[in-house]
């Protein structure tokens, strides 16, 4: 039986799925309630687990490496990297995974981050025009974050570095990434084998969007602030019906993906603008290309975006929790493998300028924990591996997604308790990292291994103060429902479960 066991999980861990429909936001530091951009993306993945693991790559001087894509159809391949890498933070798949990696996103040493990717599509005309790579021939999502953060010194740099990648190798996707460092933010979006966009973004503005094109109306001829492929003109130049303006503007979003656009993604973009800017966000509607920015109705704080990826359309025709609604895509998802919101502290030096808070598993019932770029080591657990028979194990991520799944099993009695908690906590941290900003500006200003020091110890002091909340919080839980279990129909014994007080 043991040995059954073992191959039938053995099974579960060879059919681990990409990831395959993320949602990704941005908030400009103007419209910030903490004066801070944020860049972030849920992490959704074809499975409820995938073992994730957070872990700091050294800074490397030696030639003729390479970063490999892992992947068990990609056939070895790789991509040449410079003789000096930087020191950067990310996330991945555990090792055992058979399709990749998955550098979910990462921060490096010069102040930037990276947040990729946001999968997304084209039409069948477009797909014809500039055809994807053959499959291990190509870029993927499985390697982009650290390909890029390991030698991109800024956000302008990685949209160089990336575009030169792309114009040299190609990719085997469609996909968007969001990078930031201390000045500015930009968003890529790729739409094929060579072509692709890119964008700065405004400080006074916010976006939020599904897996779907969002770039708009662009100048090609435009360099302030835009970056294009070279190919790109020619190819909308070629489509039946591209979307110009008389001033010779595309709309990229409607010529390449045009048509009515797929409930799938296009219902998180306008829950995003509902949640954000309610005033201006009006009925949904499948023909409505709604914009990739847009000003919010209030500021914007790092705990709003917390709430809005753990949002199944509470409180609109669309709610999840309406039987009628059971195939509707919601922001929040059961199967997110993590959540990861950069927030850039731009009083901070290079170094350590961006805090990540990474929530392991799904946002809805999943405490957001922060750590600063600066880290040179992550919490232990957050490092544990036990995969060969994908048993729960004492890693951050199985601790935090035994509490997702019991929370999800019965949210009207013990869900929302676990958001109220969560919600608590995160504030509370977040407090504690204003008050911090302080200390760790006079620590750098001494030495910068001091720096790094004080905020990998102030990491892995939070990180543990979060891992030792989940399994006080996870025996709470089963306790109540161990307690509400029973033959009942009308529910009238079972009881809700509160949040622990406070000590």
């Amino acid at each position: 039986m043991k040995r059954i066991l073992t191959l039938f999980l053995a099974v579960l861990l060879l059919s681990t799925t990409p990831v395959f429909a993320c949602t990704g936001v941005y908030v400009g530091k103007d419209v910030s309630a903490e004066g801070t951009t944020l860049i972030a993306r849920s992490e959704d993945q074809g499975s409820n687990i995938v073992n994730k693991l957070f872990y700091v790559q050294k800074a490397v001087n030696q030639s003729g490496r390479e970063m490999v894509d892992t992947g068990l159809y990609q056939h070895g391949f790789s991509v040449p990297l410079p003789d000096k890498t930087y020191k950067y933070t990310y996330l991945q798949d555990d090792p055992y995974s058979n399709d990749g990696l998955y550098y979910a996103c990462c921060t490096n040493e010069c102040g930037l981050a990276v947040v990729g990717t946001v999968t997304t599509g084209v039409s069948t005309e477009y797909r014809w025009l500039d055809p994807l790579q053959y499959e291990g021939h190509g870029l993927r999502e499985a390697i982009l974050p650290a390909l890029i953060a390991c030698q991109a010194s800024s956000a302008e740099d990685a949209v160089h570095v990336y575009a030169g990648l792309l114009d040299k190798y190609g990719s085997e996707e469609y996909n968007t990434l969001l990078f930031s460092d201390r000045n500015e933010a930009w968003i890529f979006e790729n739409y094929g084998g060579h072509t692709y966009a890119a964008m700065r973004l405004p400080a006074d503005k916010v976006a939020v969007f599904g897996n779907q094109i969002m770039i708009g109306w662009v100048d090609l001829d435009e360099t302030d602030g835009y970056y294009f492929a070279p190919g790109l003109k020619a190819c909308l130049e070629k489509l039946r019906e591209p979307v110009v303006d008389e001033q010779g503007r595309y709309h990229l979003a409607m010529s390449i993906d045009p048509g009515k656009r797929s409930a799938f993604s296009n219902l998180r973009t306008w829950r995003g603008h509902q949640l954000l800017a309610p005033s201006t966000a009006g009925e949904y509607s499948d023909e409505t290309f709604y914009p990739l920015l847009f000003e919010p109705d209030k500021k914007v704080s790092v705990i709003d975006i917390m709430k809005l990826y753990g949002d199944r359309l509470e409180g609109t025709e669309f709610d999840k929790r309406l039987p009628e609604n059971s195939s509707r895509r919601a922001i929040g998802v059961p199967n997110q493998g993590n959540v990861h919101i950069i927030q850039t502290f731009s009083e901070l030096p290079d170094c350590t300028c961006q805090l990540q808070w990474l929530a392991m598993g799904n946002a809805e019932h999943a405490m957001f924990v922060p750590a600063f770029s600066g880290i040179t080591d992550t919490y232990e657990k957050y490092q544990l591996v036990d995969t060969e028979t994908r048993k729960v194990t004492d890693s951050f991520y199985y601790q935090s997604k035994r509490i997702c799944g019991l929370a999800e099993s019965d949210r009207e009695y013990l869900g929302q308790g676990v958001k109220d908690y969560n919600v608590r906590q995160e504030r509370a941290m977040l407090e504690r990292i204003l008050e911090e900003i302080p200390k760790i500006q006079k620590k750098y200003k001494w030495f910068e291994f001091i720096g790094n020091n004080y905020v990998t110890n102030l990491g892995k002091e939070m990180a543990d103060d979060a891992y030792q909340d989940m399994q006080s919080l996870y025996d709470h839980l089963a306790y109540i429902q161990i307690q509400n279990m029973g033959d009942a129909t009308d529910n009238g014994e079972k009881v809700h479960f509160k949040m622990p007080k406070e000590n």
